[in-house]
């Protein structure tokens, strides 16, 4: 259900493109440093965002590194430490531990519930620091199994337990940003639902799976315009906070990468389904 909010690195200069990958590996960092290398694996770009977004807004002290690693073995990479990365990468481990429980729970995945057990102590962990968010996670992916094995037909059932899930991740201070942050979470976790059902919408209807887009329609291209109007929204509640640092990266994602990464999903769905018609 990840993977939709990434920058599209066509439109950032060379600067750019290095700020965003040090918030990423810093992320990647702290996962290792925290949790072990198991938990490396479950990096995404999506708490890459988070960690930006929460860092622009309140500008906390952050330091640079340089250090080699599996992926880089050769060359130095920079990467960022400050106390926003590390929040990414614990609710990295939590959205991660969950995704692998319910991988095994729709298909069986075996890698899923094997990776899930290699999480279980670094989820504990961030449990007992991050009590309340993680409580959400669990009661909010509650309603939503729930409302999965119910077959609601209505699209926003599903998308607003997300949406919910995703609004208490972006509050990490009690004060006048948490109203702000809570609604674009919010939004920006029913688009992620949204469009994850887009895509997978032809691959649950020929498996008999829950999609709430089903009873609409067979083709995910006819869903662009109600994703574009969710987006429309999430832009709004963006454009209410007073953001200077790496304002032009969070941009790019929103109003850029965002839609280019679905549409590689989508055209990935595109090309399997074709190679499987003419086999």
């Amino acid at each position: 259900m990840f993977g939709f909010v990434q920058a599209n690195p066509d439109e950032l200069n060379t600067e750019q493109k290095q700020r965003y990958r040090s918030y990423y590996c810093g992320i990647c960092h702290s996962l290792g440093e925290n949790h072990g290398f198991a938990a490396k694996l479950g990096l995404t770009y999506d708490m890459t965002f988070l960690a930006i977004l929460l860092s622009s807004l309140y500008e906390p002290l952050e330091s640079e590194h340089s250090a080699r690693c599996i992926v880089h073995p050769i060359k130095e990479h920079g990467y960022i430490k400050n106390e926003f990365v590390d929040y990414a990468a614990d609710m990295t481990v939590a959205l991660v531990y969950f995704k692998c429980l319910d991988d095994w729970k729709d298909d069986r995945d075996i890698k899923g519930k094997a990776y899930s057990a290699l999480l279980a102590s670094s989820y504990k962990k961030v449990r007992e620091k991050y009590p309340h968010q993680c409580g959400i996670i669990e009661k909010e992916l509650a309603v939503l199994t729930e409302i999965e094995n119910n077959n609601e037909p209505n699209p926003d059932a599903a998308a607003n337990s997300f949406g919910r899930l995703m609004a208490d991740l972006f509050v990490v201070k009690d004060d006048i940003w948490n109203g702000y942050l809570a609604q674009m979470g919010y939004n920006l976790g029913r688009y992620i639902y949204l469009a994850d059902a887009a895509i997978d919408l032809e691959d649950d209807i020929r498996k008999g799976r829950y999609n709430p887009f089903k009873n609409i329609t067979t083709n995910a291209e006819n869903l662009q315009d109600t994703l574009q109007l969710v987006l429309g929204f999430v832009s709004q509640n963006f454009e209410t906070l007073p953001l200077v640092q790496d304002i032009e990266i969070l941009r790019n994602i929103i109003y850029s990468g965002i839609w280019s990464e679905y549409n590689r999903h989508l055209n990935i769905k595109k090309e399997k389904n074709n190679g499987q018609r003419t086999t």
